[in-house]
């Protein structure tokens, strides 16, 4: 296999090995005949990504440069970290480099990167190959129920209020909004953990489709990379999920050139902890109202003739005191409550202010100052003395 990538071409090449090197560890390099293939999987295997590079991404193209007969392409895996020392600065990249070329031999076991920079400079890397095999993933994309395609720039801001320490995001999918929060463990102590949760409306993304509504948990790691990567080239961000426990497929394309498939695993949420604030109000409303059934009676008093609710919105208080009457009370004591409480209602505009004291403390000690003060002519006796000798 021998190919040209031109000067614009590499950064994009440089930025997709910085992103793939941010989930696992290994790149799997595949040539066939119409594309080149490159993937990665994480360690603990819950996010996979494999990115396609059309023909028309080169300037030259041959998958079987170095065999004489024409078969399958070749296949490699090689370190992560050796693929970085070729693109250390993916951002300068289109600025130095003139054109890059990418060589693989069947019988050799390194995969050769050229890459010719600016005033003749010629940089040369071989990466040690460790073994010739591919890799590829089951999942599908096209027969999901739910798809949404979003500008980056959307998910970029929401997720850039969530905290670095958050592992999982989860996403809830309504036809009217989509919810993202971050995800809590049942074990963990609410009262030491920081809840953010987002609502984006359906008109903020390029298209909004929601055939069925899920909610679905995914680790924030691997969907950073992908932010960042889609940052970088400014493209919009295609979401494809089911439901819980099916894989989201995350796509950045441009047009023919390159496609990118970014496929993590999602989780249910634990129930007890991941509801909707709708939700816990609305169960706390019926614990409430399932108390208030029960005790009612007990709460009762025989001779209360006051409604309380009236008087609550009647006045616009905060706060509204009334003298509960208890039991054996006389109606007379009632309605002397019930006067008390018009005539503090009729009066509250007009609130006396607070009283004053009439002796002011500067003047508690005035003689003490004075310059005819004399000593002696305090009566009484003196608790404490002078510490002077004189």
């Amino acid at each position: 296999m021998k190919c040209h990538i031109p000067g614009p071409n590499v950064k994009v090449l440089g930025r997709t090995i910085h992103a793939l090197a941010r989930l696992g560890d290994e790149l799997y390099l595949e040539s066939l005949s119409d594309c080149i293939l490159l993937r990665t999987l994480n360690a603990a295997e819950s996010a996979y990504a494999m990115v396609k590079f059309n023909k028309n991404f080169f300037s030259y193209f041959n998958y079987n440069y170095y065999c004489t007969d024409d078969k399958e392409g070749l296949k490699c895996k090689i370190s992560m970290k050796s693929a970085l020392n070729t693109f250390k600065s993916p951002t300068h990249m289109d600025k130095q480099v003139e054109n890059l070329e990418i060589k693989l031999d069947a019988d050799s076991c390194k995969l050769i990167f050229v890459v010719k920079c600016k005033h003749g400079i010629v940089k040369t890397h071989f990466v040690s190959i460790l073994d010739c095999k591919a890799m590829q993933a089951v999942y599908t994309k096209d027969l999901v129920p739910n798809r949404i395609t979003s500008p980056h720039k959307i998910l970029s801001e929401a997720i850039g209020n969530f905290q670095n320490s958050d592992d999982q995001l989860t996403i809830e999918a309504f036809s009217n909004s989509l919810i993202i929060r971050n995800y809590i463990d049942s074990k963990t102590d609410l009262t030491k953990v920081i809840r953010t949760q987002i609502s984006i409306k359906p008109i903020e993304f390029d298209s909004y489709i929601i055939g069925e509504e899920t909610t679905i948990t995914f680790t924030l790691k691997e969907f950073r990379a992908l932010l960042a990567f889609a940052e970088a080239l400014s493209l919009p961000i295609q979401l494809h999920f089911e439901v819980t426990g099916k894989p989201a497929v995350f796509i950045v394309h441009n047009g023919s050139t390159f496609e990118a498939h970014f496929v993590l695993a999602t989780s249910k949420p634990d129930i007890p902890t991941q509801e909707t604030p709708t939700q816990n109000n609305s169960m706390i409303d019926r614990k409430r109202k399932e108390v208030d059934n029960t005790q009612g009676t007990v709460r009762k008093k025989a001779h209360l003739s006051i409604d309380l609710s009236k008087c609550l919105d009647e006045d616009s208080h905060l706060f509204n005191f009334i003298d509960i009457p208890e039991d054996g009370t006389e109606v007379e004591k009632e309605n002397q409550t019930q006067k008390v409480w018009h005539t503090s209602k009729i009066d509250c505009d007009n609130i006396p202010p607070s009283p004053t004291s009439k002796m002011k403390l500067k003047t508690i000690f005035k003689r003490c100052f004075e310059s005819t003060f004399d000593v002696r002519s305090i009566q009484g006796n003196v608790l404490a003395e002078n510490s002077d000798s004189e």
